[in-house]
Parts: structure tokens; C-alpha cells; sequence
């Protein structure tokens, strides 16, 4: 596929081995055999996380070492005890960074396609995420100290089956993808065809719009921020958003408690707002949290033993 070719024409050093997170589900084949018919081939690893879900999801990652073997590949597997979706996807994530650790890798790549953005910008909407959150993925980002990579956002899931189809590949099929006890799959099976049928339009090209228009916002409120850092003053750390309309400010104090690991509520946000715009002398919000003189003061957590004998 062209936008796998050249999103490693763009992204790659040419030099640095690359990790892909592989399922065996027509995703991350589709992109699997797309990064095999890039230069990147022979510096490519594969990693499978078997989520212990279902009863043939063992033999299942015994046929994709296999594939792997066949392919020349480097395979790296886990299988972890059931859990919840979120837990499962910490997990998931945590051995990939164990692998990260291991090897110099340049990025790791996933295989979400256009529909998993459209059922993230959707999930988001209806959670009350901010505006500048429902780009739903990026094509390029980090967690964990890791690179992301996501060549495949722009494209639809059928397109990736006839790229299967072309290559006679056949893919895993994961019974999870069509049980309504997962999110996901209520997304994608109940919840979008409702509103689809319900709202008289088709809504999914509609959520992918979002998503751009959300990323574009972000690009713009990076830009009007940038340089505005947090200083380092004993065992806290000021910032100032002086000078900054009310949007401006509230995206730089979301990127400031993102930095010091903070959750801040939409309403503790907003209060925060409310004293630093107004360059209140001093208000304490939280012990990690405090309005001095018009700036955001984030204290370390030791300051909450601040007074006791």
C-alpha cells in the first residue's frame, strides 16, 4: 500500500530496527505484509500479546511464531490472565516497553485503520472530551517513552481486506471483535449503525472530519504556547499564562498536569483559570496545586507533609 511506502519514506532513519504490534487480525496483516514490501523489511520485529480471552488464542500465537519464523522475523509473544479492556491494554503496552528496552528500536507500529479513529473520536464526544482530545489517534506519537507509529489511519477497513485478498492472506478472526460485552465492539456494531440508521446519514465520515479539525485546533494552541514552560523554583514548579486568552490558558494547564502526571477535573481546571487569570495573590487548590500572583505553582507531593511536626 502507497501510504505505508511512503510513511516510512518520511518517518524511518533507514538504519533503526522497528517493532510491530501483531494480532494476526486483518489490521496488522494488512500492515505486516505492507511494511514487507518496504525497505524496512529486514530490520523488522514482530510482537504478539495473547490476551488469554479465548480458548484457541494460544495455538493461535504458536501459527504466528511459526509465520514469523517463515518470514525470518524476530518474534516476541506474552500471554497475560484475562482482564478488563484497559487493564488488558496496559498490559499490552508495558510489554511492548519491555522490548523497547531491550533493543534500540525507532518506533513501534499498530495497526489501527480509519474506523478505529472514527469509534475513538465517538467514544470521546460522548465522555465530554476536550476539544483538542477528539483527534481520536495519531499517526505519530509517544507513551511510555515510546514512539507510535500509525500508517494506516486514513484508510478503511475494506480497503485492507482486498489488500488481503490481492496477496491471498488469510487473517485470524477474533470472536471478541463481535461480542457486544466489549466496547469496542458495541461501538462498531450496535452504536454506529444506530446512529447511521436513526440520524438518516452516514456519520462516520462525519467523525473523521472531527478528528482532523481537532488535530488542526491542537497544532494551533501548540503553536500559541510554545515556549511557555514550567520553572523549576526549589521543590516546585511556576508557570504563567499571563497574556493568554482563556482557551490558550486552559490547553497550556492541561499540558502543564499532564507533564507532573496530575488529574485535574474540568471544574478544578476551570477554578485554576478563574484565580490565575485574575492574578489572584494566592490560593491553595490542592496539595499539588496553588494560584500565586497570577501563576500556576505545582508542589511536589513531600510539600504534604509540609506540617507535621
Amino acid at each position: 500500500m502507497r501510504c505505508v511506502i511512503e510513511f516510512i519514506a518520511n518517518y524511518w532513519d533507514a538504519k533503526s530496527p522497528l517493532l510491530v504490534g501483531y494480532s494476526g487480525g486483518s489490521d496488522s496483516k494488512a500492515l505486516l505484509y505492507a511494511l514487507l514490501k518496504t525497505p524496512c523489511r529486514s530490520l523488522l520485529h514482530i510482537a504478539h500479546v495473547d490476551h488469554g480471552w479465548r480458548p484457541e488464542s494460544e495455538s493461535e500465537a504458536l501459527v504466528l511464531s511459526q509465520e514469523a519464523q517463515a518470514l525470518g522475523l524476530p518474534f516476541y509473544s506474552v500471554r497475560i490472565d484475562p482482564m478488563g479492556e484497559s487493564v488488558s491494554r496496559e498490559a499490552r503496552l508495558c510489554f511492548f516497553k519491555s522490548l523497547f528496552e531491550k533493543h534500540p528500536f525507532q518506533a513501534l507500529l499498530l495497526g489501527h485503520q480509519a474506523g478505529d479513529v472514527a469509534e475513538t473520536v465517538l467514544k470521546r464526544i460522548l465522555e465530554g472530551a476536550h476539544l483538542t482530545h477528539l483527534s481520536g489517534i495519531d499517526p505519530v506519537s509517544s507513551l511510555y517513552g515510546m514512539t507510535l507509529w500509525r500508517p494506516l489511519l486514513s484508510i478503511s477497513k475494506k480497503i485492507l481486506e482486498k489488500f488481503l485478498d490481492q496477496q491471498r492472506l488469510v487473517s485470524l478472526i477474533d470472536s471478541t471483535n463481535f461480542d457486544p460485552a466489549y466496547l469496542r465492539a458495541r461501538l462498531r456494531l450496535e452504536t454506529l449503525p444506530w446512529l447511521t440508521k436513526s440520524f438518516g446519514k452516514e456519520v462516520f465520515d462525519n467523525l473523521l472530519f472531527h478528528a482532523r479539525r481537532s488535530r488542526e485546533l491542537k497544532e494551533y494552541l501548540d503553536k500559541k504556547v510554545e515556549g511557555r514552560s514550567l520553572c523549576a523554583e526549589g521543590d516546585t514548579k511556576i508557570g504563567s499564562v499571563e497574556g493568554l486568552e482563556r482557551v490558550e490558558a486552559r490547553h497550556l494547564l492541561r499540558k502543564w498536569a499532564k507533564e507532573e502526571a496530575l488529574f485535574l477535573s474540568r471544574e478544578a481546571m476551570e477554578k485554576i483559570l478563574d484565580f490565575a487569570l485574575k492574578k489572584e495573590t494566592r490560593r491553595r487548590f490542592s496539595d499539588r496545586v496553588e494560584v500565586k500572583n497570577g501563576c500556576i505553582v505545582f508542589l511536589q507531593i513531600l510539600l504534604k507533609q509540609e506540617n507535621k511536626p
